[in-house]
């Protein structure tokens, strides 16, 4: 007999316990997922509306353009487009997925399994980062005979040698795994295509030293669960068309209050957005801990080579050629957050940029391209809102600069003195509505995540934005002028060491920075003229007495954005005032029974949150708006 949900699979000669997958919460209620977002979002197409069809109205009134009117418009709209980007995705998934069932989980079970060859490129990591990666690696629960573990080192590195040396004959002497250390020589003139490359070189090592039918990755840093391989070969082994298989990722060092949203990023993605592109067979390689068949790779022409995003090219070209890439919705690896707010902006950075060069290689999924003829236009759809959303960078900064300087109040403007009651009854009327069928819809899409940490989640949009905008208009440029580079977060050093009780620097050097002296400047920039708006709320309406119309400031909604847009960019400044301290990474780590250190209560600790309920400032918005509305 088995648990409840479980049962056992003979293929082959793989025997593999099946057990029901745990549904994320769209799951649980998909009805009230699709029609909250649909009516959430409806109303906020209804609520646009109105407002361009109240702007042509005073435009057609005057013979001049009124700039700044439009520039609020479309100002408003643009920080909105990454929200309604994944917005598009999401009712895409809950509406066109024919296949709504969970994902299963299996077990391999036995000493019956096939040859895997699993790698850990890296390239100026710790030395005692990269090999607790590789010592778990070793341990894994797994015949010893059947796999083999591989360290990729781009960085030359003697010590790290001679560390997976000693690593190596202990591993013989338990009859465990190989465990071997390769280093590449590029000459003079070769391209490196860095973690790729990398990547692509102990591809074909394995290959000569004897094929394996797997193959497997991890980042430097991610330490695998024991039975992470026995939890993600069957998936291959059960479905001929899937090719790739790829988990989750956590990390252990991220501070409890997550003040960056670095875990809320991924706790986001994992469990809304990439089971829903799972349904639609638009899931992709996140770079660590998937597993591949080496069958499938050498039918795309091998492990693509690109300076940056070659995990995504991988999972695409797979798409094109056919094949599945599947999400394995189990938590079987941990890694280190980047440690600093210098490191966690400059991975943003450089994920941008591999998505935008993989957006580039498959022409932007559109119609007409080699690399996406044999896609599904699902699969080119969704490509094309990653792009979409890759590019709105640059979009959200020029909305950030504009906004303050287009709602700055001046004398006689032209569009708050001629709009009368009847033109304004139906933008007052849907606002309302729209803004709170939105604030209800957040709350019943990331409850599970926690209003606090979706918020700092969502600023990254902002405090991000003027970074990954210029890497979105350097990529424009000819790779003469804008040569790719490659920078590992764990080496990228903090000189503040905000996070560190021994070595952080003292209030004034973390403030007076460039970084931080930027967004104070932004933060001066754009509250004088909101605080201007708010203020004329509280003056008489001098054209209300003449009958000639309403003196009233219809845009309340650009208003809100630049006030939210203010306190995202308040939110490094907040964090280097009151840093979080996050211990040493040795006092994060245990060793278990068999002697390997592992993250501590990697299995009980609460990795999504605790906060459940709306935030002050949501409160404070709704009873604005609630004013405003009877005002």
């Amino acid at each position: 007999m088995h648990p409840l949900g479980e049962s056992e699979i003979q293929h082959g000669s793989y025997k593999i316990k099946r057990s029901t997958g745990e549904p994320v919460p769209l799951e649980i209620h998909p009805n009230l997922f699709k029609f909250s977002n649909l009516i959430s979002w409806a109303l906020w197409f209804l609520y646009i509306t109105a407002e361009f069809h109240l702007a042509w109205s005073v435009q057609v009134g005057t013979p001049k353009i009124i700039w700044r009117m439009w520039i609020i418009l479309w100002a408003e709209v643009c920080l909105s487009f990454q929200e309604v980007v994944l917005a598009i995705n999401t009712i895409l998934a809950l509406f066109g997925a024919s296949d709504t069932r969970v994902r299963p989980c299996y077990r391999l079970v036995g000493s019956s399994a096939p040859t895997v060859d699993v790698f850990i490129p890296c390239c100026g990591e710790a030395i005692d980062v990269i090999i607790d990666t590789a010592a778990a690696a070793a341990a894994q629960d797994f015949p010893s005979q059947r796999f083999r573990v591989f360290v990729l080192d781009d960085g030359h590195d003697q010590g790290l040698r001679q560390a997976v040396d000693v690593l190596s004959k202990q591993s013989a002497e338990k009859n465990g795994p190989v465990l071997c250390y390769l280093s590449r020589d590029l000459r003079p003139g070769d391209q490196s295509y860095f973690k790729a490359g990398n990547l692509r070189f102990g591809i074909e090592q394995t290959q000569r030293l004897g094929s394996s039918d797997y193959l497997a990755s991890l980042d430097a840093d991610m330490i695998p669960e024991p039975d992470w391989l026995r939890r993600m070969v069957p998936h291959l082994i059960l479905d001929d068309a899937v090719a790739l298989a790829c988990p989750p990722q956590r990390y252990y060092n991220v501070p409890s209050t997550d003040p960056l949203g670095q875990q809320a990023e991924f706790d986001i993605w994992f469990t809304i957005f990439e089971p829903l592109n799972d349904r639609l067979d638009a899931a992709m390689c996140t770079g660590s801990g998937f597993v591949v068949k080496r069958s499938a790779l050498n039918d795309i022409g091998g492990w693509p080579l690109a300076h940056a995003g070659e995990d995504l090219m991988c999972s695409a070209a797979l798409s094109n050629a056919g094949w599945k890439v599947a999400f394995i919705r189990e938590d079987l690896q941990l890694g280190l957050a980047p440690d600093s707010l210098r490191a966690h902006v400059r991975q943003r950075m450089r994920w941008t940029v591999a998505g935008i060069e993989v957006h580039k290689q498959f022409g932007f999924y559109l119609a007409g391209s080699r690399f996406t003829s044999q896609m599904t236009w699902v699969q080119r759809g969704v490509g094309v809102l990653q792009a979409l959303r890759d590019y709105a960078h640059v979009t959200n900064v020029l909305a950030l600069v504009l906004l303050p300087i287009a709602i700055h109040p001046i004398p006689h403007e032209e569009f708050a003195a001629m709009a009368t009651v009847e033109d304004l009854f139906w933008l007052r009327s849907i606002f309302p509505a729209a803004f709170l069928a939105h604030k209800i819809n957040n709350y019943i899409m990331y409850a599970h995540i926690g209003s606090q940490r979706l918020a700092s989640f969502q600023s990254m949009d902002v405090y991000c934005a003027p970074y990954t905008a210029s890497r979105c208009l350097l990529s424009l440029l000819p790779s003469t002028l804008s040569p790719p580079t490659f920078e590992v977060s764990g080496s990228i050093l903090s000189p503040a060491n905000e996070r560190s009780a021994l070595r952080r620097k003292p209030l004034p050097y973390r403030l007076l920075t460039l970084d931080m002296l930027i967004y104070f400047s932004y933060i001066i920039f754009a509250s004088i003229p909101l605080g201007l708006r708010f203020l004329a709320f509280t003056s008489p309406d001098p054209a209300e007495s003449s009958g000639s119309g309403i003196l009233f400031f219809p845009f309340i909604g650009a208003l809100l954005k630049l006030l939210d847009a203010i306190l995202k960019a308040a939110v490094p400044l907040w964090y280097m005032l009151y840093p979080p301290t996050v211990p040493e990474r040795d006092e994060l780590m245990e060793t278990d029974e068999k002697g390997l250190r592992r993250p501590k209560n990697r299995r009980s600790q609460n990795l999504r949150g605790e906060d459940r309920g709306w935030l002050g400032m949501d409160v404070l918005e709704v009873g604005f708006v609630c004013w405003w509305f009877w005002w």
